[in-house]
């Protein structure tokens, strides 16, 4: 009898079951992928098709190699393909929610806080325990802060503080150096003012701080009718605080060295950028009609909220965001991103940095330690706050090519934990996605930004914070204050803005 040829037994060779499983982990990751992407609510229509297509395109060629007769060469093919487009995808996806995780972290609303010292004099080596019998001197402008801080005291130590309070800071701390107190109960950031008074700015080196604690900023506050002349959905505006806390945490207050509005028009696309001097005296929204006006950093010191308020009754506008950064974290986002470069138009040295920093005339570059000083250095040259002011926005500008560099993927998940550590802002994150989609939908569209800033001349006066001693304020030059105010207006309207001269 003749052989037949033996028929095929249905066993599947290792390489089939393998294929089949990369098959499917590559479907689900397409799919996570795809789910993903959309759920960021930042695509357009238009793009949701496209990504649907280039994501669709690849599987159908995995799954057109894998068919159940393929060959098995054919099938070996798909499988390395299918593996590969799955370390893509899960990649892409990761990189989207690293992005999305820092966004909802930088958009989490948080309250701020106030960091209160138990302080005493240099030589005097008590605890805090030793000093529940003393009366603790307090300063009346931070009233709500103390309060909470003495009840959060009383609990810890089960006791009753005595306290006494005064008005000025610099009355605060002389009652203590002169031996009138032994202790005094009071919010770092108000100690922070003593550095622009002649006489005391060593004061620190004289204290020593016992206890240190935050307390959750107390603010009756109450944002205020504003005159502007729109309510556009397509206007709105943010105010960009830079703080100048040394604390990790940057909700915590401080005065505010960067103050900065951008006026937005998503509609004509037109962009203001203006900056007000951190010695800007003005008047304080938490002030009385017969209160002295006050440096605008020390805005901050009483939190965000004032410091926006402030700006919002000074220019008659509406500010509807904060946008808050702390310069210490930022730090962490230039060294994350291997430094910046930025092109200095003055040779000078950091008058204020821990050790000398040299910066040439040219291109400078910097890591994060240097660009820190770079952005805070205003004594070493002849125009100071406005010259730190255009160096600020050469940083950000710096910061903004690198990030979109493709340098960034070696380095972005270590920037975005740096971004989470150092922004904090109230627009919410429905707004940054539409502007995303906006963007997406006219990328052809440019956006006019423009640079202006408001500008005075220096003087010695009394102030809101520091109402016992004259500090260096600076008195706005009202025709420039003008000129922002028409500039804004223009971005309301819809116009098109040219920077002015000056």
């Amino acid at each position: 009898m003749g052989k037949h040829p033996k028929k095929n037994s249905g066993r599947r060779g290792f390489d089939f079951y393998l294929n089949k499983l990369a098959l499917i982990v590559f479907i689900l990751l397409a799919g996570y992928f795809v789910f993903t992407a959309v759920s960021t609510n930042m695509l357009t229509p238009l793009y949701i098709a496209l990504l649907v297509l280039v994501v669709g395109l690849p599987v159908v060629v995995v799954l057109a190699l894998s068919l159940p007769r393929a060959k098995p060469m054919r099938r070996a093919i798909g499988s390395v393909l299918a593996m590969v487009f799955c370390l893509v995808f899960a990649l892409g996806t990761y990189y989207i929610r690293v992005s999305m995780n820092t966004l909802k972290n930088i958009t989490s609303v948080e309250s701020e806080t106030s960091t209160m010292s138990v302080l005493v004099r240099s030589d005097d080596t008590r605890e805090m325990e030793d000093l529940l019998q003393e009366t603790f001197g307090t300063l009346s402008l931070s009233n709500d802060n103390t309060q909470a801080a003495i009840t959060q005291l009383n609990q810890e130590y089960s006791t009753t503080l005595a306290t006494r309070s005064y008005t000025a800071t610099t009355d605060l701390v002389d009652a203590l150096l002169d031996e009138d107190l032994d202790v005094i109960l009071v919010d770092l950031g108000q100690l922070s003012v003593l550095e622009d008074l002649d006489g005391y700015e060593n004061t620190m080196d004289n204290l020593r701080q016992v206890k240190s604690f935050q307390v959750e900023v107390q603010s009756d506050n109450t944002p205020k009718p504003s005159n502007s002349a729109s309510n556009e959905d397509s206007v709105f505006t943010v105010y960009i605080s830079g703080s100048d806390s040394r604390e990790s945490d940057i909700m915590a207050t401080g005065r505010s060295d960067v103050n900065i509005l951008a006026i937005v028009n998503t509609k004509t696309h037109q962009v203001l950028l203006l900056n007000t001097p951190r010695d800007f005296y003005i008047p304080l929204s938490i002030a009385g009609s017969y209160d002295l006006p006050d440096k605008l950093t020390h805005a901050g010191l009483y939190g965000v909220d004032v410091s926006k308020d402030t700006l919002s009754e000074y220019y008659g506008i509406d500010i509807d965001y904060y946008f808050r950064v702390n310069f210490t974290g930022f730090e962490d986002i230039i060294d994350a991103l291997g430094g910046i470069d930025v092109d200095s138009a003055y040779a000078f040295s950091s008058s204020i940095s821990d050790y000398p920093i040299y910066y040439s005339k040219g291109i400078n570059h910097l890591d994060g330690y240097k660009a820190l000083y770079y952005v805070r250095e205003r004594y070493s040259f002849a125009n100071g706050d406005y010259q730190r002011g255009i160096n600020q926005m050469q940083v950000i500008e710096a910061v903004m090519k690198k990030a979109m560099s493709p340098s960034i993927l070696t380095s972005y998940t270590s920037m975005m934990q740096a971004v989470s550590n150092c922004f904090k802002t109230s627009i919410p994150t429905d707004l940054i996605s539409s502007l995303v989609r906006n963007q997406l939908a006219n990328p052809t569209q440019d956006w006019n930004i423009v640079t202006y800033y408001v500008s005075g001349t220096g003087s010695s006066e009394y102030t809101y914070s520091i109402p016992s001693q004259k500090a260096y304020v600076t008195i706005p030059d009202e025709s420039t204050v003008e000129i922002a105010k028409d500039l804004i207006q223009q971005v309301v309207d819809g116009k098109t803005i040219t920077a002015p001269e000056q």
